[in-house]
């Protein structure tokens, strides 16, 4: 009897963890449209499972988790201060979740820490080209479309037979494994591969804070937080202003200088509308027109 209990849990424990791949790209980007000179990059993650893919950065999966276990062991010890010198942050916050077979696509996205969801279940109208060439060892073949108002040239490979790609880019027969926009603003280059055991139900399940939209609501969402980028930030600190005492007294450490809860905030402000000065160049251009 323990025999046949063991081997049932066995059988359970197989159909809740699949095998995944995980596929790494190196992602170049060029955010700020007036200094093209200027390029940045990040590792990406292309995780593949039975039931479908998510694509996120690997910085943010860590900075994420290590945030998500500081601040529930603080509810518990009743901790009010916490260093994250160390804690590298991530440069994208982007996400993009997809459903196998039917390829169905949702965008994750940020604005004034809220996530956004945008779905998409719109096929992307591809253009195969006879060009062939090879990326990373593999021999690919070139094909070309348009996603949010940009022209993109991608190289797939169909030796690798899983018709996903780097954040939206999907339906090909075979691995996209490197992708550019016509400009050069962006590209996405397999970098390195390897197999894990997950949960497709964890990857791919929508969590409870995350909020359904259409690409109107988040023009006009992008719009408002454009005008007042720590609205939000105030709101949830449960003050009026910048300058009012706020709700927790709590002291962060960032870069080793230490921050009361109040300073954060201003410190936060005041990166944002740097950010929004220089950021004007996204992947997904016609959401932010």
């Amino acid at each position: 009897m323990k025999i046949k209990l063991s081997l049932l849990l066995l059988m359970m424990t197989a159909l809740y963890f699949a095998q995944s791949n995980q596929f790494i790209y190196e992602y170049t980007f060029k955010i700020d449209s007036l200094n093209r000179d200027k390029s940045d990059t990040e590792n990406m993650v292309l995780q593949t499972t039975p039931k479908g893919s998510k694509f996120y950065s690997q910085v943010k999966a860590v900075y994420d988790s290590t945030m998500t276990a500081a601040f529930k062991d603080a509810r518990t010890t009743q901790k009010v201060h916490f260093d994250f010198t160390s804690l590298k942050q991530a440069k994208v916050n982007t996400e993009v979740i997809k459903t196998y077979p039917d390829y169905k696509r949702t965008l994750k996205k940020e604005i004034s820490s809220n996530d956004l969801l945008i779905n998409n279940d719109k096929k992307l109208d591809w253009k195969i080209s006879n060009e062939k060439s090879k990326v990373l060892g593999y021999d690919v073949q070139k094909a070309t479309t348009t996603l949010y108002g940009r022209k993109w040239n991608v190289w797939f490979a169909p030796e690798i037979p899983i018709q996903d790609g780097p954040h939206e880019f999907c339906g090909l027969p075979g691995l996209i494994v490197k992708a550019e926009d016509a400009k050069g603003d962006h590209s996405f280059t397999l970098i390195g591969t390897r197999k894990i055991e997950v949960s497709p139900d964890e990857i791919l399940n929508k969590k409870a804070r995350e909020i359904v939209i259409n690409e109107e609501k988040f023009r006009k969402l992008w719009s408002d937080y454009k005008k007042d980028p720590a609205k939000n930030l105030r709101q949830t600190s449960g003050s009026t202003s910048i300058s009012a005492p706020v709700s927790v007294s709590a002291s962060i450490t960032f870069d080793g200088k230490t921050y009361s809860q109040d300073e954060m905030l201003k410190l936060i402000e005041k990166e944002r509308k740097e950010e929004l000065q220089k950021n004007n160049n996204f992947l997904e251009l016609d959401l932010y027109r």
